[in-house]
């Protein structure tokens, strides 16, 4: 399983950009991720902090392809056009 490390939150306009770090497998990857207000609450319904939905972000990924093929800067908006099934399974996950 792979560690992940939210390692800096900074809010932008409408959103809250990060630095993940991942390690898998003793390869590490380091990805800039925005997470949209409208997003989050989407997800989570305001439930839980904006970094835990990202944590859950990348579990979902990473459980659904290696950290080597996730981009290293995207906005989570961005994973419905590969994994249409993220608006169902992540609300679970958080």
């Amino acid at each position: 399983m792979a560690n992940i490390d939210i390692a800096r939150e900074t809010q932008g306009d409408n959103c809250w950009e990060y630095e993940v770090h991942v390690l898998d497998q003793g390869r590490s990857f380091d990805y800039q991720v925005t997470l949209n207000w409208s997003d989050y609450d989407h997800w989570s319904h305001g439930r839980v902090a904006p970094q835990t939905v990202v944590r859950a972000v990348f579990e979902f990924l990473l459980a659904k392809e290696a950290a080597s093929c996730i981009l290293p800067k995207f906005d989570c908006s961005l994973i419905r056009r590969y994994f249409p099934e993220v608006d169902k399974e992540l609300p679970k996950m958080v």
